[in-house]
C-alpha cells in the first residue's frame, strides 16, 4: 500500500493533468449531484470551500447557496485553525489569502459557530472508498471537522482521478459522510 506522500504526489499529477475544460465540465457534474441531493435540499448553513488551482471548482455552489437564500460559510484559516465564517457577497466579502487561495476579509469577518454548520463540502488531495481523506497534510479539516453537530453531514469533493483504493488513517484523521465525483455520490463503506 502507498504511503500518504505517496498518494499525495500521485492524486495531485493525476488533478493537475486534468484539462481547463475537463475540470470545468467535470465540476458542473459534480455541482448538479449536490444540488439533487435530499440533504443539501434541507440543508439552510453550508459550508463551501471556495477552489484553489486545480480543486473541484466550488464559485458555483457558493453563488447557487447564496441565490436560494441558505447562509453560506466560507473557511478562514487562522494560526493553524480554520474558523468559519458567513458570506452574503463573493465580490465583495471575499479576496485572494494565504497562497492565492480565497478566503473572507478580515475586515468582514462574521464568525459562525461550527455547531450552525448543517452540510460541509470539503476539498482533498486524494479519498478512498471508506471515506478517509488526504489533504496538504496541515491538518486544519482534522482539527475543524470534529467541532461540527455529529448530523452535520460533511462531503468530500474530488474528481474520480483523486480516488484510491485505501488511504491508511490515523486516529486523527476525519472520516467523510459522503463523496462526490463526476460519477456520482459514494457511500463509504
Amino acid at each position: 500500500m502507498l504511503g500518504k506522500t505517496e498518494i499525495r504526489k500521485k492524486a495531485l499529477h493525476n488533478r493537475k493533468s486534468l484539462g481547463k475544460e475537463e475540470r470545468r465540465e467535470k465540476s458542473a457534474q459534480i455541482l448538479r449531484e449536490i444540488l439533487s441531493l435530499p440533504v443539501y435540499c434541507t440543508s439552510r448553513t453550508i459550508m463551501v470551500y471556495l477552489d484553489f488551482r486545480d480543486e473541484v471548482e466550488t464559485s458555483e455552489i457558493a453563488r447557487e447557496i447564496l441565490r436560494t437564500k441558505k447562509r453560506l460559510i466560507i473557511p478562514y484559516c487562522h494560526n493553524q485553525d480554520i474558523i468559519a465564517c458567513e458570506i452574503s457577497d463573493l465580490s465583495q466579502d471575499v479576496r485572494p489569502g494565504m497562497l492565492g487561495i480565497r478566503e473572507p476579509r478580515p475586515e468582514k469577518l462574521r464568525t459562525v459557530s461550527p455547531r450552525e454548520i448543517d452540510l460541509a463540502l470539503v476539498p482533498g488531495v486524494a479519498f478512498d472508498y471508506q471515506g478517509n481523506r488526504i489533504g496538504f497534510g496541515k491538518g486544519y479539516y482534522d482539527r475543524f471537522l470534529p467541532k461540527l453537530r455529529e448530523d452535520t453531514l460533511t462531503i468530500g469533493l474530488a474528481f474520480c482521478c483523486q480516488l484510491v483504493e485505501k488511504i491508511e488513517a490515523e486516529e486523527h484523521d476525519y472520516k467523510m459522510s459522503l463523496l462526490i465525483t463526476e460519477n456520482g455520490v459514494i457511500y463509504p463503506e
